[in-house]
């Protein structure tokens, strides 16, 4: 099942708490991804990580931990996603949050699917609208890691 995690460069925490989201959420002040594609370059940077998953996993984080119930499965793509309707202003807070508590006004929105494109991807987008513009109009590449400023 997919990884989804967001990080905030150069932030010290950002406060989250659970019961104000409807995905489960896990903040760690180590960027250390859950699985392997981005695990070595989130090492080298320094910040806070958002681990993303399902609503099931709200009160047991430590299990397997994993996206896969937030992303609409139908959108038309074998390598692009979107996530489902109901997900979206959880998933646009966390963003914002992230954005906001980060000093170098940058984030990393990075997904990790053994299902998804064999090779990993790096892209820039240019803020938080043009990363929602993609998501709309194209879809999120699985296994990518975007760089927001």
């Amino acid at each position: 099942m997919p990884t989804i995690e967001i990080a905030s460069i150069n932030s010290t925490g950002l406060g989250l708490k659970q019961d104000d989201f409807e995905v489960a959420i896990i903040e760690e002040n180590k960027l250390e991804s859950h699985r392997g594609l981005f695990y070595d370059f989130l090492l080298k940077q320094n910040g806070t990580i958002i681990h993303i998953g399902n609503p099931d996993f709200k009160n047991d984080k430590e299990g397997g931990f994993f996206a896969g119930q937030i992303i609409d499965w139908d959108f038309d793509s074998d390598t692009n996603f979107q996530f489902r309707q109901e997900n979206k202003d959880d998933i646009k807070r966390l963003l914002n949050v992230a954005m906001s508590k980060s000093s170098d006004n940058k984030i990393y929105f990075l997904t990790d699917y053994q299902f998804g494109p064999e090779l990993e991807e790096f892209k820039t987008v240019e803020g938080l609208t043009a990363f929602w513009e993609i998501h709309e109009k194209d879809g999120l590449r699985l296994n990518t890691l975007y760089e927001i400023k």
